[in-house]
């Protein structure tokens, strides 16, 4: 069992309140098991960030981990010790 902090930006802050969630997982947890975590912490994100119905992020947002972006539920990327985590609304422009 591990503890990551996620640090959270945006519109999910907005929603949120707190810039920063503790949240502790099993070893060989998946970003689905982070997505659970913060279903549990702060259920407001469930609908407009957090999918309602899946362990899976909304299509305007996406987890930052160790600098690279993952999409919905991060396709099987395993955390550890020590990732840093970020979620994040998808800036488009135009």
């Amino acid at each position: 069992m591990f503890r990551l902090d996620v640090e959270i930006y945006g519109v999910p802050h907005q929603i949120a309140a707190p810039r920063q969630v503790a949240v502790d997982l099993a070893e060989g947890a998946l970003l689905s098991d982070v997505i659970a975590a913060l279903r549990r912490e702060i259920p407001g994100l469930a609908g407009p960030v957090l999918r309602p119905d899946a362990d899976s992020l909304t299509e305007r947002y996406a987890f930052n981990v160790n600098g690279s972006f993952y999409y919905q539920d991060g396709g099987g990327l395993r955390l550890k010790a020590g990732d840093r985590i970020a979620l994040l609304s998808i800036a488009t422009g135009g």
